[in-house]
């Protein structure tokens, strides 16, 4: 037989497999020579403010979030290093240690701080509408992950936010301040006469109460004399460095601000601390702790978050619908979410109660949620108000919910609102045709994704989501008629995703049919056009000679499994022979099947190309 191959995988690992999965998977390490390399010779010693602590930092492999992360940890870095060189130069001072270290170390801070200062306001924005939408670009465990990062992040920003001045006005002075040059120190002792006594020692702390005693000398010129100052020695700072700037920035504040501003920032901490505990719940799986939030929380935000995790993790339709009757407009949006996303038949009559709310939100998620009861009433409203409303949210809404009901006579609808002017409608209709899941939905999508470059990516997506035989063969379909590498290799993903290794056929005859038997005189199962895809299963031992036009052909008979196209059937797939030159053979191979490859290959034309590369798909972000 003809060899064929077509690479979708080359040379990957199960850790590339899971990032498909996790998108957060990874961490790397972050040092002060990370914030810059002139920083390296303080690396590690007591001016580190690592030294004592290991920090890691997550790799999201999405851009946005990764570079923020680092672009923070840098500035929290630099802060805390400056904290820490401004602090131990005043200790020093203090026992009249040299502080030579300290003043090269703030030569490079000067020249760092006041960029980062800068910035400091406008990261902690960013990181604050990151958080907001983390549940949108990561789910499952990552976005515990992510939003715990998050909100360390966030904490530290905050707590440096106030300081960075008092760093960079400390840093500065220390610059300044001539005594800590080596040539404020080192002063000649002046040339004094043979014979003369010892200088006058003048005690601060003793002169006021007691005179020294005079000493009997000749008169001479005391222009020369040193005078000795002992001065007085400051209290000692016993506690953590950060502990005792905290506190200068607490009265400070205190001082400051009024109190309205006190209120505001409190407010804005608790609203800070209620979105982590959500995240931390919803990220170890804990919905009684999120109930309680959800129940007590006193600030609407932070129940919303509440409400909307649940839903997530399809628990708590209790509260959520105690959270409908007694919270007020913030919240009832979120719950509602949350409960079409349970879709539990036990809330039929919220959701029949929500598609008559004020909220257009709150009546495309009841719509939703009516379809995924399968109630018949709930259908006839979907049909009747859903589909029929001015609003296209809750018409998108109404499309989705109708697609749970999964029957034929709905297609025809759907694919009449693939044709709306609306883009959010025609999404709207893609989804309702993969959550449908026919092999007749498939097809409308196959067509979609063929015929219309804008939605073919969506197309391509919404059929990797159908776990069926059926989409598998469409995938492979639209791998043979596309030709732009990025949908390619999209497809290419999809497949290893749902591990769809195996031997698969496509029919290279206009006209055919599926025979019983490996023999051209059985029983026809199932007729065949140009294109069909099949799942090989077997083929004969023996080879058979079979007339194709006026040549008689020698070779196998392939057993396969293919969707059957006679009306009324029973079953969705039926199985039979094929004569093997009817046929071209497709080979889908899993990691590690061949080397550490995974293969796409076409057996007969041994062409083949790249699909998907794992480690291209990883690498390229982090070049950039």
């Amino acid at each position: 037989m003809f060899q064929k191959g077509q690479d979708i995988i080359w040379k990957g690992s199960l850790w590339v497999l899971l990032l498909f999965f996790f998108s957060c998977s990874t961490s790397k390490p972050f040092q002060l020579t990370d914030v810059s390399p002139k920083y390296r010779e303080y690396q590690g010693s007591d001016l580190d403010p690592h030294k004592t602590k290991d920090v890691v930092i997550p790799v999201t492999n999405n851009r946005k979030y990764d570079s923020f992360i680092e672009e923070a940890h840098r500035t929290i870095a630099l802060l805390e290093f400056g904290e820490n060189v401004a602090l131990r130069a005043d200790s020093k001072k203090t026992v009249g240690e040299a502080v030579d270290k300290e003043m090269q170390a703030a030569a490079y801070l000067e020249e760092d701080l006041p960029n980062v200062i800068t910035r400091l306001p406008e990261l902690i924005q960013t990181n604050q509408s990151l958080i907001d939408s983390t549940p949108n670009d990561f789910d499952g465990p990552t976005i515990g992950r992510v939003s715990r990062e998050l909100g360390n992040i966030l904490e530290s920003l905050q707590q440096y936010s106030p300081k960075a001045i008092g760093i960079q006005n400390a840093i500065r002075n220390l610059r300044s301040d001539s005594n800590n040059y080596n040539q404020g120190r080192d002063i000649a002792e002046p040339e004094t006469k043979t014979g003369t006594e010892d200088p006058i020692l003048i005690n601060n702390d003793t002169q006021t109460s007691k005179k020294p005693e005079k000493v009997a000398v000749k008169k001479e010129d005391t222009s020369n004399k040193i005078s000795i100052k002992r001065l007085n020695r400051k209290s000692k700072i016993t506690g953590k460095a950060t502990e005792q700037i905290n506190e200068m920035v607490k009265k400070e504040e205190e001082e400051v601000l009024s109190d309205e501003e006190k209120k505001d920032k409190e407010y804005t901490e608790q609203i800070r601390n209620g979105l982590v505990q959500v995240f931390r719940w919803e990220y170890y799986r804990k919905p009684i702790n999120l109930e309680k939030i959800l129940a007590t929380h006193p600030i609407p935000r932070v129940r919303s978050a509440a409400a909307l995790a649940l839903g997530r993790l399809k628990a708590g339709r209790v509260t959520l619908q105690s959270a409908i009757d007694k919270d007020g407009y913030q919240v009832r949006p979120a719950a509602y979410k949350a409960l079409s996303d349970i879709g539990d038949k036990r809330s039929l009559s919220y959701f029949i109660a929500g598609t008559k709310a004020e909220d257009p939100e709150v009546i495309a998620v009841s719509f939703e949620g009516l379809g995924k009861t399968k109630d018949p009433a709930g259908r006839e409203l979907i049909l009747t108000q859903g589909i029929a409303s001015e609003y296209v949210v809750i018409v998108s809404g109404a499309l989705r919910g109708l697609a749970y009901h999964k029957l034929d006579a709905d297609v025809e609808i759907f694919a009449k609102f693939l044709k709306s002017p609306e883009q959010e409608i025609k999404e709207a209709a893609i989804e309702a045709l993969a959550i449908h899941g026919s092999r007749e939905s498939l097809r409308i999508l196959e067509r979609v994704a063929a015929e219309e470059p804008t939605l073919t990516m969506m197309a391509i997506d919404e059929i990797s989501k159908n776990p069926s035989l059926s989409a598998t063969f469409a995938l492979i379909r639209l791998n043979e008629s596309l030709t732009d590498e990025k949908f390619t290799k999209r497809i290419g993903e999809a497949l290893l995703r749902r591990k769809a290794f195996g031997k698969y056929a496509i029919f290279l005859v206009e006209d055919d049919y599926l025979r019983s038997e490996p023999n051209e005189r059985s029983v026809p199962l199932s007729y065949i056009k140009n294109k069909e895809i099949g799942l090989i299963l077997s083929e004969t031992k023996k080879e058979f000679a079979v007339r194709i036009g006026e040549d008689i052909v020698t070779d196998k008979y392939i057993q396969m499994k293919m969707e059957s196209t006679l009306p009324g059937a029973r079953n969705a797939f039926v199985t039979g022979w094929v004569f093997y030159p009817k046929i071209d053979i497709i080979e889908v191979k899993q990691l590690g099947s061949d080397g550490n490859s995974g293969k796409y290959s076409q057996l007969k034309k041994g062409k083949h190309k790249n699909l998907f590369n794992p480690i291209e798909e990883i690498k390229v972000p982090r070049k950039e």
